[in-house]
This record gives structure tokens, sequence and C-alpha cells, in this order.
């Protein structure tokens, strides 16, 4: 959906207070505003603001180009988008009553060492223009861990810190989404309100293109990373 080639090079820049990223003659930046982050792109003029809190992931996105009136909305409402984002995660994720999960640990994604473990796999590399991601070793790293069991299992252990399940489904944990790797398959764990949890895999959740056509926010979203 991005409109980019899959084996060109990509860097990502974050030298400065902006995030910077550039693939096949593309720049996609993401700019700190004072209630969250600018996103732009120099292929088209779909440009938006995703806004938020402390108490939230995201809290709402603001379309920034009046003239573009074929997808999305302007400066949707906090209670909008989270309902337009909840309805989209039900329609993925079957709820059910956190009582029901036999889970005692779940897992937390920690980024630094998802960034760290890349690096030592050759994956991603420091350079002056930022972070590049060489997709050689990524297909190498792919098959891998496709075909060693147990390197995925270290890479489980090095990248999700382990959580009680009762820590996360309190409310005051501050977050919304865990992981549950099997052997088939990384479950997804999405604590909805009223002691439910919205199960899901993320192989469905990176499907979401196919689910999100109703939702006015992510079609707008969609259309900015992809019209050209």
């Amino acid at each position: 959906m991005f409109n980019f080639d899959p084996g060109s090079d990509i860097y990502v820049d974050t030298t400065n207070d902006n995030v910077t990223i550039r693939f096949d003659g593309d720049t996609f930046g993401i700019n700190p505003t004072t209630n969250g982050f600018s996103a732009t792109n120099d292929w088209n003029s779909r440009h938006f603001t995703l806004a938020f809190d402390e108490n939230s992931i995201l809290y709402h996105v603001t379309r920034e180009n009046d003239n573009d009136k074929t997808s999305g909305k302007k400066a949707v409402p906090p209670e909008e988008f989270v309902a337009e984002i909840y309805g989209y995660i039900r329609s993925i994720a079957t709820p059910v009553p956190e009582d029901r999960l036999n889970l005692s640990i779940v897992g937390q994604a920690d980024i630094d060492e998802m960034e760290s473990y890349l690096k030592d796999k050759g994956v991603a590399r420091s350079t002056g223009a930022g972070l590049q991601v060489d997709n050689n070793e990524r297909e190498k790293l792919v098959n891998e861990l496709n075909e060693k069991p147990a390197a995925l299992g270290s890479l489980y252990r090095r990248v999700l810190d382990p959580v009680s399940f009762d820590e996360a489904t309190d409310p005051e944990s501050g977050e919304n989404i865990f992981f549950y790797p099997t052997a088939d398959a990384i479950i997804m764990l999405f604590m909805f309100p009223d002691k439910y949890v919205g199960i899901t895999t993320a192989n469905e959740v990176l499907r979401f293109v196919d689910y999100a056509g109703g939702s006015q926010i992510i079609d707008h979203v969609l259309r900015s990373m992809s019209g050209r």
C-alpha cells in the first residue's frame, strides 16, 4: 500500500526531533506537534495529524488538506476516533471474558530491544542518514525464523517482557496490547472495557486493509499513504 519497491533501501533518520523515512525516492516525515505528530509525505497532499494524550494510544486524526474531498474527515473528535478504532478492533478481534482465558503470563513488546535485535542480525544499521534496513538480510532472517523454531523462541524471549495476566488486564497498567506466542501464531490481546479481551493473531492484524474500508479515518490514512 506504500507505493514503493520492497527491495529498495530504507533509511530512518532520527537525528533531529522529527523522524524522516526515505525509500525508493520518496520521503515520509513524522513531526512532533503540541498534541501529537504531524504525518507528511512528498507524493501527495493528504497530510494529517495524529493526536493523543498520556492515557491513550491515539486520540484522533485531523486531516490537514481542505481540498481533499475524497477520503476521511477533518478534525475528527477524540470520542469518534476512539469509537471507530474500537469498532475496527472488534471486527477482527473476538471479545472474550477475561476470566475464561487460562493465561498466567503474556508478553509486552520492548521496542528498543527489537531495534537492538535487528542490528545484531545485520538487518538494520545506523548510518549518517539514519537507520538503514538491509532487505537481503531481512529475508535471510525471515527464512531463519521460519525454519528454526529455537531461533523464533529466542526472539520472543528477547523482545517480549513477561507480564502477569492479572497486571495486563488491570485498567491502571497503562497498556492495551499484549502478545502470547504459540507454535502456530502470535496471539494478540487487546484489553477491552468491562473485563473483556479481544483475541486475534498478528497475521490477521496485518491484513487489516481488508476490514478497514468502512472506517473513514483509516480510509484517509491509507489513501494518504498510497495515493499519488
